[in-house]
């Protein structure tokens, strides 16, 4: 068994998140993800199990909203809980800093994720028709943090 830590991002991780950003997402350059990621996003979270880093999540803060900008999980570490444990410390964050809503965009045919972010309370709040560069839609998903009914009472 391992234990999983979330802590900021370091550029240590920059080659785990890479790594993890290219078997994730059909991206041409995932080292310019990152740059993207670091210049745009206010925060970068990571999952570490001592040794490296199998998880990660880029959240951009703009007064009251925030914007989940990628989230992903390393193939082998899926499946336990370690997205969840991410988005949890994001809605955490989020709420400390009196963001109101948390919006992401998700591909239209990434089922798992989609289950993920209902889980966690997200909602569809609509579709962005041809969103990605190879054409497919992409949902566009929103958390309001002024409802606690949408959090487990250990939450609030």
């Amino acid at each position: 068994m391992y234990s999983v830590i979330i802590r900021p991002f370091d550029a240590k991780d920059s080659s785990d998140i890479i790594r993890i950003d290219s078997e994730s997402f059909s991206t041409m350059n995932p080292t310019y993800d990152l740059f993207i990621y670091m210049t745009y996003g206010s925060e970068i979270l990571v999952a570490d199990i001592g040794n490296a880093v199998v998880g990660y999540v880029v959240v951009s803060y703009r007064e009251e909203e925030a914007k989940i900008m990628s989230l992903a999980v390393k193939k082998e570490f899926r499946g336990r809980g370690i997205g969840k444990m991410l988005l949890k410390e994001v809605i955490k964050n989020a709420r400390g800093k009196g963001v109101k809503r948390l919006t992401l965009e998700v591909r239209v045919s990434n089922r798992v994720a989609q289950e993920l972010y209902k889980k966690m309370g997200f909602e569809i709040a609509g579709i962005l028709e041809s969103y990605y560069s190879d054409g497919e839609s992409a949902y566009l998903m929103c958390l309001n943090l002024n409802n606690t009914d949408n959090f487990p009472q250990s939450w609030v």
